[in-house]
């Protein structure tokens, strides 16, 4: 049984990090790949990157793509938003307007462009930086309840929150009408499924007693 849920293939799950340039969207990444950098430059071109973690016995690669956030170039990020299972905006607590941006483009560019019933995140970043804050979280908190969103405020450099976010958008993932979508070469939930192979062991040997009883 071990060896058969070794060869469970894991669940991909497409992420798309959209938001102002200069937020935090790269640096989040990093920080949960495990290779953050100071002082990290802006992004000019879209990024890929993957990885996988086991969410509710649910083994998932999330394939995360790092979008531009250059106003002159947000039009070309409409193609990535095409089969993204969740759209995850990031905006910076220290600039107000890049979370005016979140609610009067981004998200709308989501609703426009993105799958129906995407999952959505939030991630109010640099939250080191809370002593000199410009936004007000609860218009955050009204505005992440309004769209049904998970909201989390991050700081990338002192790593806190980016793992839980990570893990709670997995969890909504899992629990979401997306995972209709895989067949049984998926068979996502490892308990299930060793359930499966037990309940299949024990018909087994009810039919091989049928068999000598007759």
């Amino acid at each position: 049984m071990k060896e058969k849920c070794k060869n469970i293939k894991p669940i991909p799950c497409k992420v798309i990090l959209i938001g102002d340039s200069g937020v935090g969207k790269t640096t989040i990444i990093d920080r949960y790949l495990n290779k953050y950098k100071e002082n990290a430059s802006s992004t000019l071109s879209t990024s890929y990157y993957a990885k996988t973690e086991t969410v509710n016995n649910y083994k998932i690669n999330f394939q995360i793509w790092d979008t531009v956030g250059q106003e002159q170039y947000r039009s070309l990020n409409s193609l990535f938003f095409k089969d993204a299972q969740i759209c995850l905006m990031v905006f910076d607590i220290t600039r107000d307007e890049t979370f005016d941006s979140i609610k009067n483009y981004w998200y709308d560019a989501i609703q426009q462009n993105g799958l129906e019933g995407a999952i959505i995140g939030i991630a109010g970043n640099k939250n080191d930086l809370y002593a000199i804050e410009k936004v007000d979280r609860k218009e955050v908190r009204s505005f992440s309840e309004e769209i049904k969103s998970i909201l989390k405020f991050t700081s990338a450099k002192q790593n806190f929150c980016i793992k839980e976010l990570f893990t709670e958008l997995g969890k909504r993932f899992v629990s979401s009408s997306f995972m209709k979508e895989f067949g049984s070469e998926y068979f996502y939930d490892v308990n299930n499924r060793a359930k499966s192979f037990q309940l299949n062991a024990q018909q087994k040997d009810v039919n091989k007693e049928k068999k000598r009883c007759c």
